[in-house]
């Protein structure tokens, strides 16, 4: 596939980041407009959206825009799949808080239904009918390794949730340690990677998927996302009474202010992309390519910049642009 993405001009949908040294370029899919003007058609095709309220909460999260950052090759029916998992993240979600997520036995059996959709099987719970019809379309054409791969993402994200709904119930928020661990998984970033693997044509076989410098930068990822979103979404945690939140957090064990816990959050996230950027210079060193193919380098870097770049970037640029956290 060749690249289509347009650079995402500063005076397009989002005010510029709060993070000046984000060495990546921002993108967007040239087909976004036409993307954000039928995405709501594919939840009301499950029975999701029934109410204005409920269509205007769901445009607040400009779920389009999301996926057109972190996509920003596709086009076509193939953005709207990307779309549309944006859109069953953030209906999951929206269920959890709102009206699952403190009784972990309901979690459970949530999360029960939902899985089975992993290897194609629907349930007639809308969310779980929803989530199959995204795993299958996801999966065609797709290779073995890939699917593999990607269910045992999709399955350590949904697991994790039940964790989050037993500190919920228990009153008592996680420790520091035992947050990062949990919100690894459910920080959602390995799902979108593996799809921006099929979207941007720059899928990897298991013998480079497997190489060092890219879990480091996968790792990276997840932890600069976190930190990123817990920055931005803090308001919105405390008013809801969730005490698990990176900041929060660093202000419990710790014993900081709240500003110090903000610093520190935010070094964090500097220090993530710095390992983030280190690893990927040595991944595509003359050391480190030496021994491959030019194919396999060429798909590498490709990888780098069109599935882990994409989403560090994306997740940044959509965070500071949403207001599904404000207001």
């Amino acid at each position: 596939m060749t690249s289509t993405a347009e650079p995402l001009a500063p005076a397009q949908e989002a005010p510029a980041p709060d993070l000046d040294e984000l060495p990546f370029p921002r993108r967007i899919s040239p087909d976004f407009r036409a993307a954000q003007d039928r995405h709501l058609a594919w939840p009301e095709s499950f029975g999701f959206l029934a109410t204005e309220a409920e269509r205007a909460h769901h445009l607040k999260g400009q779920f389009p825009l999301i996926a057109a950052m972190f996509y920003p090759n596709a086009t076509g029916s193939e953005l709207d799949l990307g779309v549309d998992q944006q859109s069953w993240y953030f209906l999951f979600d929206d269920a959890l808080d709102e009206r699952w997520g403190r009784e972990p036995e309901r979690v459970r059996h949530l999360v029960g239904l939902v899985k089975e959709g992993v290897t194609g099987e629907a349930s007639p719970l809308p969310l779980a009918a929803a989530f199959a019809d995204m795993r299958r379309r996801s999966c065609h054409g797709m290779p073995a390794d890939w699917i593999q791969r990607s269910a045992a993402h999709w399955s350590s994200y949904l697991d994790h949730h039940v964790h989050e709904a037993r500190s919920r119930q228990s009153g008592t928020p996680m420790p520091l340690s035992t947050y990062l661990r949990v919100r690894r998984h459910t920080i959602g970033v390995a799902p979108v990677v593996d799809l921006a693997e099929r979207l941007s044509s720059c899928v990897l076989p298991d013998h480079l998927y497997a190489l060092p410098h890219l879990s480091v930068m996968r790792e990276m990822a997840k932890t600069f996302v976190i930190c990123d979103n817990d920055l931005v979404s803090l308001e919105k945690d405390e008013a809801l009474g969730e005490r698990n939140n990176l900041v929060l957090c660093l202000e419990r064990e710790h014993g900081l202010s709240r500003a110090e816990a903000v610093e520190r959050a935010v070094r964090r996230r500097g220090e993530a992309l710095e390992l983030f950027t280190g690893a990927q210079r040595a991944l595509l060193g003359t050391a480190a390519t030496g021994r491959l193919a030019p194919a396999e380098c060429d798909l590498l870097r490709r990888y780098c910049t069109e599935a882990l770049q994409t989403t560090v970037r994306g997740a940044h640029d959509w965070h500071h642009a949403s207001t599904r956290y404000r207001g």
